[in-house]
């Protein structure tokens, strides 16, 4: 009981902090005469290996031709190196670190399976889309910690549809659509030998060579690591035609005109050192924003670049905006992505355990130098993880290692790494050469700490406590707990409202056997003559509560 008070204490803070200021938490929403319909396009396990993005090797055209309409974001920022939790920021607009969703995953915590809990105010932005009027839909990528990786996982309230067949011809005649249209072939997994071989059975095109690609100063020059990035480019080059395919159908739907259009990747490449890691090459990420003309600020040039520092916080609050839906004040990020969007000094990110091992290391990144706090010095940061060893990339880098065959910027990554870490990115892009213990660097050094424990103090980091107490505290005794049902307040022959029984619960409804729809608080359901209306409730990392129902 004691741990659920200061759990729930910790949370009523982390509600009522984040990281922007008290000015930008009443960001207003964007007017248009009508609302856009938004179409993010996300790439798995990807940075910015696209020609659009100075990538001389990439063979991208979709993507290319997309940006010439576009403003490109090349300095965009996940806030974890690998999937789940960068997914449950995104969808949230707050850091995992704040809501529970910090560590990879919470169903393979070996001690107790577990779902994050956020506080009770946090609502997936698709979910405030759909009350704003919007029809939501997504394919079968959920993983957000409060959920499990595929479609039909999660709160029922954040999407209208989710799953194989997800398509904007069945949202109701006139009405606006969200939609977040993930892309699997870019994932590390497709790197992995039997999925490499069943992809060329496809017909999956060959189209970069292993003597073509760049090898990074951090792995060795060898026949495996070139093929595993040629392979790497083959499947972005696959991805693009799938994005081209995708495009192609908005147009002929006649939808190209009133469609905003956002393209990036969840976090970058599917890579040893990369993915998992919050180095740039974990967490730096490629970002194509496309409005069409109406819904275009003339601030906003095609074919634009725009240098600011991007967060994935941001994105939730800046689809809110481009929506005309207000930003709620729970939000950590900015709506950056807008006309007169905010300039960030910094952006962070965080590692925590990931698959079989705890780490816990955080970051934060200005324009020019970087600086990692690592809370488990002394340990390395390659581990023996049993997915990531199914590369033969990854295989042959410890045998190499074990052998002392990698040179010294090759071996960092697997040997005991020191508690800090500090990097001008002007000059070492690659982040090979350690600037912490440099006295020339002690001011940048000081200022970049002091910078780190601001966010962690604004954000209220809940990796100060161990994982278990975390757990237990979000499912007491290891147990799910049940979302109580909700009830109706009948308010005239035809007329009822919904009455949550438990604080931070969304509601749906449906009418006979017809879809669940998302009840905006508050508001007014009207039933038609000897209809049934059903109700249900769930808490995010909860069960789903038992249906109501009540007949007219």
């Amino acid at each position: 009981m004691r741990k659920a008070l200061i759990m729930c204490l910790a949370l009523m803070i982390a509600a009522c902090s984040g990281e922007k200021s008290v000015d930008a938490q009443a960001t207003p929403a964007e007017t248009f005469t009508d609302q856009p319909n938004i179409l993010i396009l996300m790439a798995e396990d990807m940075s910015s290996r696209v020609g659009a993005f100075d990538d001389p090797v990439a063979q991208t055209p979709n993507l290319d031709a997309l940006a010439q309409t576009s403003v490109r974001y090349p300095n965009t920022f996940t806030t974890a190196g690998v999937c789940a939790p960068s997914r449950t920021a995104h969808i949230t607009g707050v850091h995992q670190v704040t809501v529970g969703g910090q560590h990879m995953r919470t169903r393979s915590f070996a001690k107790m399976p577990y779902r994050a809990i956020p506080p009770a105010d946090v609502k997936a932005y698709p979910e405030l889309m759909r009350h704003a009027g919007y029809y939501t839909f997504t394919n079968n990528k959920l993983d957000y910690q409060f959920s499990n990786t595929s479609a039909g996982t999660g709160p029922f309230t954040i999407w209208d549809y989710e799953g194989g067949s997800p398509d904007w011809n069945k949202r109701a005649k006139g009405q606006p659509f969200f939609a977040l249209i993930n892309f699997k072939i870019t994932h590390e997994s497709q790197l992995f030998k039997t999925e490499v071989e069943k992809n060329r059975s496809k017909g999956y095109a060959r189209v970069v060579t292993p003597n073509q690609v760049e090898v990074p100063p951090y792995y060795p020059d060898t026949p495996v690591v070139r093929e595993t990035i040629a392979q790497q480019y083959d499947n972005i080059y696959q991805m693009d035609k799938e994005v081209g395919a995708l495009l192609a159908k908005l147009k002929e739907d006649g939808l190209a005109e009133n469609t905003i259009v956002i393209w990036t990747t969840d976090h970058g490449d599917g890579l040893p050192r990369a993915k998992r890691e919050i180095y740039d090459s974990g967490i730096k990420v490629p970002l194509i924003i496309h409005r069409p003309e109406k819904f275009k600020p003339a601030s906003m040039v095609p074919g634009s670049i725009d240098e600011r520092l991007i967060s994935f916080v941001d994105i939730g609050p800046s689809v809110l905006s481009m929506a005309g839906v207000d930003v709620p004040a729970f939000m950590q990020g900015y709506a950056s992505l807008t006309a007169d969007g905010h300039s960030r000094d910094y952006v962070f990110a965080s590692k925590d355990r990931l698959d079989e091992f705890p780490f816990r290391e955080r970051v934060v990144r200005g324009q020019r130098y970087k600086y990692l706090y690592n809370y488990q010095p002394g340990e390395p940061g390659a581990r023996h993880l049993a997915y990531r060893d199914k590369l033969e990339m990854m295989r042959e880098l410890w045998a190499l290692y074990e052998t002392g065959q990698l040179n010294a910027a090759q071996s960092f990554w697997f040997e005991p790494r020191p508690q800090e870490e500090l990097y001008d990115l002007e000059l070492d892009p690659y982040e090979i050469n350690n600037l912490a213990d440099d006295p020339r660097f002690n001011n940048e050094l000081v200022r970049m700490r002091q910078a780190l424990k601001s966010w962690q103090e604004r954000v209220s980091d809940l990796s100060e406590q161990s994982e278990e107490d975390m757990a237990l505290a979000f499912w007491p005794e290891g147990k799910q707990p049940l979302t109580p049902a909700p009830s109706f307040t009948v308010l005239g022959s035809h007329d009822v409202q919904l009455n949550s029984n438990e604080v931070g619960a969304s509601l749906g409804y449906r009418f006979d056997d017809g879809a669940w729809q998302a009840y905006e608080p508050d508001s007014i359901i009207k039933a038609a003559k000897d209809s049934i209306l059903y109700s249900k409730a769930v808490r995010y990392g909860w069960q789903e509560s038992a249906e109501i129902s009540h007949k007219f």
